[in-house]
């Protein structure tokens, strides 16, 4: 396989990961008007609490796993390209080790902030 058909899976690859990724931000979109529902409704009842919460983790697991998979395929693109001799393959690889990049430790840390923000409006009184 030549460095160019590399580049183009990867790329196709991440197409496909970028539509997950929308979807997954209209679910926490969702999951925050669920939460401001609940919140600014003083008579929800505990069963929607859980269920809404519960909603939240699946979402945030669910969003953990797509920047896990765009990490993948960046790998497996590194990796291929390592394989083949590519000069890109060194360049490509300093995405893989930088915190900010897909399925670093900065991208699950916001995960982890945006479900525990959706946690605290769901389970705290309005005053």
């Amino acid at each position: 396989m030549t460095e160019y058909q590399i580049f183009n899976l990867m790329h196709v690859g991440f197409i496909q990961n970028a539509m997950y990724f929308v979807g997954m931000v209209l679910l926490i979109w969702l999951g925050f008007r669920m939460a401001n529902n609940i919140y600014n409704n003083a008579e929800s009842n505990m069963m929607a609490k859980i269920f809404t919460s519960l909603f939240c983790v699946l979402v945030a697991a669910m969003m953990f796993n797509v920047q896990q998979i765009g990490a993948a395929i960046l790998g497996t693109a590194v990796a291929s390209l390592a394989e083949i001799g590519a000069a890109s393959a060194d360049r490509m690889q300093v995405y893989l080790d930088h915190p900010l990049g897909i399925g670093g430790i900065v991208q699950t840390v916001f995960v982890l902030l945006v479900v525990v923000f959706q946690l605290a409006i769901i389970w705290n009184k309005k005053a």
